[in-house]
């Protein structure tokens, strides 16, 4: 070193300001500090550098000088199971019995999350103790909603837990202010002009009322500059006049020796390392003096629990400004040694971003990409990379690396709409691959997916690939690849042809029988589901039950998270036809609960919620229909296709349900470009006649109508028409008495079914929906009101006069604040 460092603000044990200068307690944080001692639960949420982690540490000095303990367990970017398990043996350091057991059931999943949550809630100790959780955004990102609100909400015995974090997301922050949980926001951690001066007098430094207001309006009280200025003070005499990123360069990159310089340039292209990472970038076997002492400037966070580095961001900002002024060589030479660590730690992702980084194809083509070339729709940094080696990678370094082109190629295909580029890298690799053996195989069975979704093709494939692969897996299609390219609806995904839907399930279980065997499991239950939803089409509820119910022990089995959010779907329609209140209430459970579990998965969580927000509008239950599906702008969104497809039809569903037909005929005309299989066409076609029937325009109605009939009735696919019954009103019985007569009395039969099971459970929605203050017979009076009954036919109904009916009118409108009629019909649709 070259001078010493003045260590105000030296972060340690996860982060904040502290050292030589004595901590300052502003008093906004004073008075909340009060109130958090009398809480069960608080969020602390700043920014970096605003000293929330060092606030928290000072003021439990205190309360250990009194005899309470105090536990820290901080969060890293790591696998949630990984964080899970870290956490669990944190909190047994508190409860003992409590850390055990929950360290046995393991990361919560659907069967374990009830026991995990009871247990979390009642964590308990016998002496005072606090649980810190610093850097908890990533603990609020892995751990899944309930886990969090049983933590959120515990009522353990003597125990304060306290999150630090650095923003929160929209959700959990709406879920903090509904618990009433103590929230301490920047505003409270931010000091004014008073602050600062009193800051800058208790570190011995004087100064003016004027000087404080010049610090505030260089700094706007942000703790960590704040700082800044005050070591620049100590110095110099002189605030700084430069930005943040030019005092941290004054005050820590020019006090660095040229060897402790160029050792943060070296790791400069992480956001933080462990001491053996730090070895291995400076090819040394122990950390030499000279780098032992650069970690200990300020700015340098350390987690003891991780034995990890991380540098303020502003530091690590100029650390990378510096290596990049290196010039090309270094800055080259660096990423490729941060590219090589992360392939030897195995961490895939982070050696592909460095070597892509300076465009380092071979080694880049060198990782093992099976993981990621299965991965879901938010890995969009691999399908940018996947883009990169088609379009800019030398050609000769291609054909060294044949496998790797395969799982770029099988890439491609994932995204659906990178179809040209997937056949254009198909075509090449056809050209270069020997004719037999193991890389021909893995091409042939890719291959299939050329032919998507004609099953006929597909089955022809894969019959010859599994001949080439002689009892083997493929090693680039893997189970954990979104099957169909996430379309969870099977005739949505393979019903291509009017009147051959039964061939097709026949052709699409065989076609699995030797593609999932090849594969791993990928898209098992796909047969059973497709013949459930065809069954469900047909008015066949029980059989489409059983399918249903089938298809989901398969999909579980391979972990097939599309087939099980497609089966959830069927079994919600399957208990509206059943008027089975609770089976439609456990197939919302089913999606809700995917979409929680894989909420790291955005396109799964996104699906989950277009097959739920499809159940739930169909209901006119619009009130809890994802946000995003109710707005039109997702369309213009980044997705994959299929659940871009599936939010349509939600949102459409949307639409008509609230009574907005001009929209949704102005919508599926402007998708009347857009590719159908035949069972979305049919979807298309029903919903514009019933808008143009709305609208009046009966033969443009009863032309979609017939268009949709023409598709659906060569297989006996009625459940829609059932469905748009009502709205369609005589147009639906006309055309099917006139020109299919022999599904006359079937299409009866199940639109009655239809009619009488969506009633029920509308209106044990509706119910359930209403205030507990209203007694049995005012919830069904408000209801019987609400569906549009007079008070004359309603008193006919119930067997009471209709001065009674008037009297419980009046006091539900009393109790519901409403005034009229249509205001209670209007809170029940």
């Amino acid at each position: 070193m070259r001078q010493n460092f003045i260590c105000a603000g030296h972060k340690s044990a996860g982060g904040g300001l502290g050292g030589k200068f004595p901590y300052y307690f502003s008093e906004k944080i004073k008075t909340k500090f009060e109130i958090l001692a009398m809480s069960k639960t608080a969020v602390i949420e700043a920014p970096s550098g605003y000293g929330k982690t060092t606030a928290m540490r000072e003021y439990l000095k205190d309360r250990q000088a009194h005899g309470e303990a105090v536990r820290c367990f901080t969060s890293v970017d790591e696998a949630p199971p990984a964080m899970y398990a870290r956490l669990c043996r944190e909190i047994g350091k508190i409860d003992e019995p409590a850390g055990k057991r929950l360290e046995e059931i393991k990361f919560p999943d659907a069967f374990t999350m009830g026991e995990v949550c009871d247990i979390l809630r009642e964590i308990g100790c016998e002496q005072s103790t606090w649980l810190v959780l610093d850097d908890s955004h990533y603990l609020l990102e892995a751990l899944p909603e309930p886990v969090l609100t049983a933590l959120l909400c515990h009522a353990g015995k003597n125990l304060n837990v306290v999150f630090i974090t650095r923003r929160l997301k929209n959700k959990m922050l709406t879920a903090i202010l509904g618990y009433g949980i103590l929230h301490l926001r920047a505003e409270y951690l931010r000091w004014d002009a008073q602050d600062i001066r009193k800051y800058f007098k208790q570190a011995g430094a004087d100064i003016s009322s004027e000087a404080a207001a010049e610090v505030y309006r260089r700094t706007e009280g942000w703790i960590i500059a704040v700082y800044l200025q005050l070591c620049s003070w100590h110095e110099t005499g002189e605030f700084s006049q430069a930005a943040v990123c030019q005092l941290m360069e004054n005050l820590i990159w020019n006090k660095l020796s040229t060897e402790q310089q160029n050792m943060f340039m070296i790791a400069s292209p992480f956001k933080g390392f462990t001491a053996a990472q730090l070895c291995v970038l400076l090819g040394r076997e122990m950390l030499p003096e000279y780098a032992k002492e650069a970690l200990t400037i300020p700015f340098i966070g350390y987690s003891s629990g991780q034995n990890r580095y991380e540098p303020h961001n502003v530091l690590s900002e100029l650390f990378a400004s510096k290596r990049r002024e290196m010039g090309e060589g270094f800055d080259r030479r660096c990423l490729k040694s941060a590219g090589d660590l992360c392939r030897d730690e195995r961490n895939i992702a982070g050696a592909m971003d460095f070597y892509a980084q300076i465009k380092d194809y071979k080694s880049l083509l060198s990782l093992n990409l099976d993981r990621h070339a299965n991965t879901e729709f938010e890995d969009g940094a691999f399908l940018g990379i996947a883009l990169e080696i088609v379009r800019e990678c030398p050609r000769e370094i291609r054909l060294d690396y044949p496998l790797s082109m395969l799982h770029i190629a099988w890439a491609l295909r994932l995204m659906d709409d990178e179809d040209q580029a997937f056949k254009a890298l198909m075509e090449e690799l056809d050209g270069i691959l020997p004719k037999a053996g193991s890389l021909r195989a893995e091409w042939l069975l890719l291959s299939c997916y050329l032919h998507f979704p004609v099953l006929e093709e597909m089955l022809k494939i894969v019959r010859e690939a599994a001949v080439m692969f002689e009892g083997t897996y493929s090693r680039v299609i893997l189970p954990a690849a979104p099957w169909a390219f996430y379309e969870y609806v099977q005739l949505t995904a393979f019903h291509v042809q009017p009147g051959k839907a039964d061939l097709e399930a026949e052709l699409l279980e065989e076609f699995l029988n030797i593609y999932s065997a090849l594969t791993g499991g990928h898209g098992s239950g796909a047969g059973a589901l497709f013949r459930a939803e065809l069954a469900l089409c047909r008015g066949e509820t029980a059989r489409a039950e059983v399918l249903a119910y089938k298809a989901i022990f398969q999909a579980e089995s391979k972990n097939q998270k599309v087939i099980r959010i497609g089966a959830a779907k069927t079994l919600g329609a399957v208990a509206l036809l059943k008027a089975d209140t609770n089976g439609w209430k456990h197939a919302l459970v089913t999606l809700e609960s995917i979409a929680r579990i894989e909420a790291r998965s955005i396109a799964i969580k996104m699906a989950s919620e277009a097959a739920r927000g499809f159940l739930l509008a169909e209901l006119k239950d619009f009130g809890r229909v994802a946000d995003w599906l109710k707005n039109a702008q997702f369309l213009q969104q980044r997705m994959p296709p299929s659940i871009r497809k599936n939010g349509f039809a939600t949102y459409v569903l949307c639409l008509i349900n609230q009574g907005d037909y001009a929209q949704v005929i102005g919508l599926e005309q402007a998708v009347l470009s857009e590719s159908f299989t035949v069972f979305a066409e049919i979807l298309h076609h029903m919903s514009l006649a019933v808008g143009f029937l709305a609208i009046g325009d009966n033969f443009q109605a009863a032309d979609c109508l017939r268009k949709a009939a023409r598709l659906a009735m060569p297989d006996g696919l009625l459940h829609y028409f059932s469905g748009f019954a009502p709205l369609l009103r005589e147009l639906t019985d006309e055309l099917v008495a006139t020109e299919y007569p022999e599904f006359l009395s079937k299409f009866d039969g199940h639109k009655n079914q239809y009619a009488a099971g969506w009633k029920a459970l509308h209106g044990s929605i509706a119910a359930s929906s209403l205030p507990a203050a209203l007694t049995e017979r005012e919830r069904e009076i408000a209801q019987l009101a609400a569906d549009g009954l007079r008070n004359q036919e309603i008193a006919e109904m119930l067997f009471v006069s209709e001065n009674t009916v008037r009297a419980h009118l009046r006091t539900i409108y009393q109790k519901l604040n409403i005034d009229r009629r249509a205001k209670l019909a209007k809170m029940l649709d």
